[in-house]
Formats: structure tokens, C-alpha cells, sequence
């Protein structure tokens, strides 16, 4: 089983050995992963790093939001803070 173009999301941009990947670039390497590193790939897909498989250096950007998610998924600014003495 390999990666499909689904599985790469818009916003993650993927390095092979310092070198940016297309998503077929991607899949035809994915073909002779096995199901572990397969499954490895695809969660370093969703939070970014840097991963080796067989000898190639992926390195997973992923673009930064400035806005998290709360418990309900939902995106929200973080808080500020109101007053200076607050940080102090």
C-alpha cells in the first residue's frame, strides 16, 4: 500500500535530501516503504519533523497558523494578555 495524493495535505511541504518532493515524487518512493514506516510517514505528515527511510533525509514543513485549536477542534487566537503586570 502507498501514500495516495489525499494523504499529503495543502500546507505541508515535504524536503527529499534538502530537495522539495511533489506528491508523485512522494508516492512512487512510498511503494516499496513498508507498512510500518508507511504509517511513521503519515504521522509525521500531520505534526512535521525530520524522518529517515531508506538512506533519504524527509524533512516535513508544515505552515505555521497563528491560531490554535481548543478542545472542540475550533481554531481561536490565543489569549493576550491585559495588563503588563500580568507577565511580570
Amino acid at each position: 500500500m502507498a501514500l495516495s495524493k489525499q494523504s499529503i495535505r495543502q500546507g505541508v511541504h515535504v524536503l527529499v535530501d534538502g530537495v522539495h518532493a511533489t506528491k508523485e515524487e512522494l508516492i512512487t518512493l512510498s511503494e516499496t516503504w513498508t507498512e510500518k514506516k508507511e504509517v511513521f510517514f503519515r504521522k509525521m505528515l500531520q505534526q512535521g519533523g525530520t524522518i529517515t527511510i531508506q538512506g533519504k533525509k524527509f524533512q516535513i514543513l508544515k505552515d505555521l497558523k497563528d491560531y490554535a485549536r481548543n478542545s472542540k477542534g475550533e481554531y481561536e487566537a490565543p489569549a493576550k494578555p491585559h495588563r503588563n503586570e500580568d507577565w511580570e
